[in-house]
């Protein structure tokens, strides 16, 4: 291998992991670009000496996909900035290591905001178009969705525009792609109106009744639902679910008057710590949730997005789960998922079971939702660092995602553990995805622990 020259932001790597703690890589190099000619550098210099490269910005992902063993690490973070906003157009373009915590500073006080986001603040643009991620909201599918273009670092060092119309193949490949097509330089979205909305009700039913009620009611009134969410308990028998409508009084608030936390992190991090060593606060947190969620709430739509600005540090130590079921397979899907997580007793401990809509987007090559579907969103207690455990959550997702198919249903690939037969049962794509890889990066420069443990 040549010298690393002097002008590349490289620096020498150790062996790293990711939000999963699960899967590890003995990193050869990090390289920190701050500059768009310094981030070609390091793929060129990188290509040049046969190393693969990974991409990272927040590192939450689960299964290696920013890290890869003997290779480069490219840390996106310095590439951050914000390069044209139009807030007439409601367009913005920004390069991918802006977080969505800095965007917000940005687009909050123009009343303008992202159509889709995850629960945090910390997350990067770079790994939210890699994962092609959506959140709570149900008025929008992914994010591919107010994604207009965006600009490609490829393997052979250039850089090329890609959109619904030119190169719609790299569009659609790249977004969700999880960064295995190159390096996304930055994005223009297109932006959505950031308007008030107030808890409208809370519905508690078993959970049969519940989701009739649930599905009825996100389909009479679409236009002025942005949020209507649920949780289970542990059992999956009953359930309730929280609705937000958009307000007519929006021109009477104060930014600084609305809501944007939920609890108090130091109460979250001590009321998690209690879930998880003992069973009887475990069974009463699912009514807890239900009492706390007749509450009174008016905020921005982006600010219930959130659950805080960071996760408190009990998270840290939690792993969060997400499959897609048919609406109407949904219900015996729940059922199954019940019997599953309960035959587990004590070995697996659930923070939460979270349910909601997501309608269907089959933009990207890899969609997770080609029809309307309900998301079920388990979140563990996990011991990261316990083999025993690991194999044990190993078994558990086997189950659900066995489960999750019988249903035709698909699972996110950015958290749950899955053989390269089960992705391509909920992937039908995902041979044309590898086939546009080794088109676009034949001597696959871009690579992961994720894409080996598949590509075997």
């Amino acid at each position: 291998m040549n010298a690393i020259p002097a002008d590349l932001p490289i620096v020498s790597g150790r062996d790293m992991t990711d939000w999963g703690r699960m899967v590890h890589a003995n990193v050869a190099q990090i390289a920190r670009p701050k500059t768009e000619a310094a981030l070609q550098a390091v793929v060129r210099y990188a290509a040049q000496n046969r190393l693969k490269v990974s991409i990272r910005g927040a590192g939450h992902s689960a299964l290696g996909q920013s890290i890869v063993d003997g290779g480069i690490m490219i840390d996106i973070l310095g590439l951050n900035q914000v390069l044209e906003l139009d807030p007439a157009k409601k367009t913005l373009r920004v390069q991918t290591g802006a977080t969505w915590g800095q965007l917000t500073q940005v687009l909050e006080p123009k009343r303008l905001a992202i159509s889709t986001k995850q629960e945090f603040d910390n997350f990067t643009v770079g790994g939210s178009i890699a994962a092609n991620i959506h959140g709570k909201s149900i008025d929008y599918g992914p994010i591919i969705s107010h994604v207009l273009s965006l600009r490609l670092l490829k393997a052979d060092g250039e850089i090329v525009t890609a959109s619904r119309t030119q190169n719609p193949d790299l569009f659609t490949g790249v977004i969700g792609g999880y960064g295995l097509l190159g390096v996304v330089v930055d994005v223009t979205f297109q932006l959505v109106e950031d308007r008030v909305v107030e808890k409208s009700e809370s519905v508690y039913m078993n959970t049969d009744a519940l989701l009739k009620a649930y599905v009825e009611r996100i389909r009479r009134d679409p236009r002025n639902t942005p949020l209507c969410y649920g949780f289970f308990s542990s059992d999956c028998k009953l359930g309730f679910y929280v609705t937000y409508s958009y307000s007519d009084a929006a021109g009477s608030f104060d930014l600084g008057a609305l809501k944007r936390d939920e609890t108090n992190p130091i109460l979250f991090n001590i009321f998690a710590w209690l879930q998880r060593m003992f069973t009887f606060v475990r069974r009463r947190a699912f009514h807890t949730m239900w009492a706390g969620s007749a509450n009174p709430e008016t905020t921005l739509r982006s600010r219930r997005l959130l659950l805080w600005d960071n996760p408190p540090r009990a998270f840290k130590d939690m792993l969060l789960q997400k499959y897609y079921i048919p609406v109407d397979n949904f219900p015996g899907f729940v059922k199954k998922a019940g019997e599953i997580l309960g035959s587990h007793g004590n070995d697996i401990k659930l923070l939460t079971n979270h349910f909601r809509f997501m309608p269907a987007n089959s933009e990207a090559l890899l969609a997770c939702s080609r029809q309307d579907v309900m998301c079920f969103l388990p979140c563990y207690f996990a011991n990261k660092d316990d083999p025993g455990w690991v194999k044990i959550y190993e078994s558990v997702s086997d189950e659900l995602v066995n489960a999750c198919l019988d249903h035709g249903g698909s699972f996110y690939l950015t958290f749950i553990p899955a053989t390269l037969a089960q992705t391509r049962r909920a992937y039908p794509n995902w041979d044309r995805f590898i086939a546009l890889k080794k088109q676009y990066d034949p001597g696959e420069v871009f690579s992961s622990g994720f894409y080996q443990q598949l590509a075997r």
